[in-house]
């Protein structure tokens, strides 16, 4: 697992609290990387210690794989 930065014209809402952030994690599976925006705020709880980033990172891989599913069955029906 990847921790990073990006520039804050680049910054993306927190999955936890909502917060805007630059900082982010990125969980690589199945050869996709994923990107999630955490927290990591000095003055309280960090964002980073409450999400569990393997986790979302297979959910959001699965729902991917089944909209591509999903995609390739309309694209199927068109054809016949």
């Amino acid at each position: 697992m990847k921790v990073g930065h990006m520039s804050s014209s680049e910054s993306k809402s927190c999955v936890v609290c909502g917060k805007k952030t630059a900082h982010y994690k990125v969980h690589e599976q199945s050869g996709m990387d994923v990107t999630i925006p955490l927290c990591d705020d000095m003055n309280r709880p960090s964002c980073y210690s409450q999400v569990d980033v393997k986790k979302m990172a297979a959910r959001f891989l699965t729902d991917v794989k089944k909209e591509i599913q999903y995609q390739h069955i309309i694209a199927n029906k068109k054809e016949a």
